[in-house]
């Protein structure tokens, strides 16, 4: 797997689970937010690890949290 794969699979997995409001409640046993929180602090967090990952890998991936809400990332070849 390439680092942009790496950052494309990222994404995509984020974009999934950005629309998955019951996760607060199914999972507060593992931390303290029981209420889904704004969508613009959830896009926010996403945008920002994924971003930190590419820097980490030495790429300016420049995720934005609007791209989130874009279609899923065509598949490489």
């Amino acid at each position: 797997m390439t680092k942009i794969e790496l950052l494309q699979m990222l994404t995509d997995i984020a974009r999934d689970f950005r629309n998955d409001a019951d996760h607060y409640q199914r999972n507060a046993h593992m931390h303290t937010v029981t209420e889904c929180p704004p969508q613009d602090v959830i896009d926010t967090i996403l945008t920002g690890f994924i971003n930190r990952v590419g820097t980490r890998q030495g790429v300016d991936y420049a995720l934005y949290a609007s791209d989130l809400a874009a279609p899923k990332t065509p598949a490489l070849r």
